[in-house]
């Protein structure tokens, strides 16, 4: 059984009213970092007895019947330390919180401390790179792509970052829209240390069928400034309710084809614009229907001739680069195509540059 065991000290003295802890821990928050699904995990808290009279520690609640606890309830002198053993059970993959409070003797407020942790069925260490610079601190990715999203549904990106400086640092997602969350972990970084946060999307807070953008700010604080050089751009394709595929619908159905997925514009290189188009053609024997019609970047101008094309019609999409906006963009441009052919309700077509 693995066993992962932080220990804290403290030093903090809160004595002298009613209200204050006889027990007072060092961090109020701790953060556990990765824990093995169905294998327990240990965290020791020590705990010091900042008062003038002996102490000693009567009960602890986890606040949860999947979390133990264990205790040494021997007298604790003044300046002395009591530890307490919290043992979580892994049961439940996924982020979990817990608030633990030690009570003691004393007419004294328990000792608290959140405890914050993730269960995963394996623990990885992230051995890549952090080749963006986002203000003072580096990460892998300055892009996230939330991708064939259904309603109601729940999905989480990982932003690995690290701390080159000498400094504290508590990495925080700045201008969150709705239908995001972050959560960091560990909340602080030390000097050289390294983290992930875990950005979260709410898809039943998503307004609107097809893509979705925006863009979120990494800042070293909570009260860090929002500027470009720590933007994070995120995208999120919400699929419309599934289109009927049985056996008696599926002969009579839209069948959507394209003449190409890709569109070659490397000519950029070289010309301030490049056109080329797609011919779509409903092989189906209902009208196949375009409802979206999005691009990921700036930089490309789409028209399409008819976005209803009745079966054994065609219909062209004609794309034009601009090498000026384009040089710019930072991810792939594509162009996003939503539909109802139920074998291609979301169709991309990449280009390249």
């Amino acid at each position: 059984m693995d066993k992962k065991t932080i220990i804290l000290s403290c030093f903090l003295a809160m004595a002298g009213c009613v209200s204050a802890q006889s027990l007072t821990p060092e961090a109020k928050e701790i953060e556990c970092g990765q824990i093995l699904f169905r294998t327990p995990s240990t965290i020791t808290i020590a705990l010091k007895n900042n008062t003038s009279e002996i102490t000693r520690i009567t009960n602890v609640d986890t606040g949860c019947g999947c979390t133990a606890a264990t205790f040494s309830n021997h007298e604790v002198a003044p300046g002395q330390s009591a530890t307490v053993n919290i043992t979580f059970d892994g049961k439940q993959l996924g982020h979990f919180e817990r608030i633990i409070r030690v009570f003691d003797d004393t007419k004294n407020a328990p000792s608290e401390v959140t405890v914050r942790g993730q269960v995963v069925t394996k623990v990885e260490n992230f051995a890549g790179n952090y080749p963006y610079k986002m203000g003072e601190l580096l990460t892998d990715v300055d892009n996230i792509e939330f991708d064939d999203v259904n309603k109601g549904q729940h999905f989480v990106q990982e932003i690995h970052i690290m701390n080159p400086t000498g400094q504290n640092v508590q990495p925080t997602a700045l201008r969150l829209p709705p239908y995001l969350t972050a959560e960091m972990h560990p909340e602080v970084l030390g000097p050289k240390q390294k983290g992930t946060m875990y950005v979260s999307l709410k898809s039943q807070e998503l307004r609107d069928y097809g893509l979705t953008q925006t863009s979120i700010y990494l800042g070293k604080t909570p009260a860090d400034k929002v500027m470009p050089e720590k933007e994070i751009t995120v995208s999120a394709i919400l699929l419309p309710p599934a289109v009927a595929k049985d056996d008696v619908t599926r002969p009579y159905a839209a069948k959507m084809s394209l003449s190409s997925y890709e569109l070659d514009m490397t000519a950029l290189a070289k010309k301030s614009k490049v056109k080329d188009e797609i011919v779509i053609t409903n092989n189906g024997k209902s009208d196949l229907e375009i409802s979206k019609l999005q691009m990921f970047t700036t930089g490309l101008q789409v028209e399409l001739s008819k976005s209803r094309i009745a079966p054994g019609e065609s219909s062209k999409l004609k794309v034009t680069g601009i090498a000026k906006e384009l040089k710019k963009v930072r991810t792939r441009p594509r162009i996003l195509m939503i539909t109802n052919d139920p074998d291609r309700q979301k169709v991309l077509v990449t280009i390249k540059k």
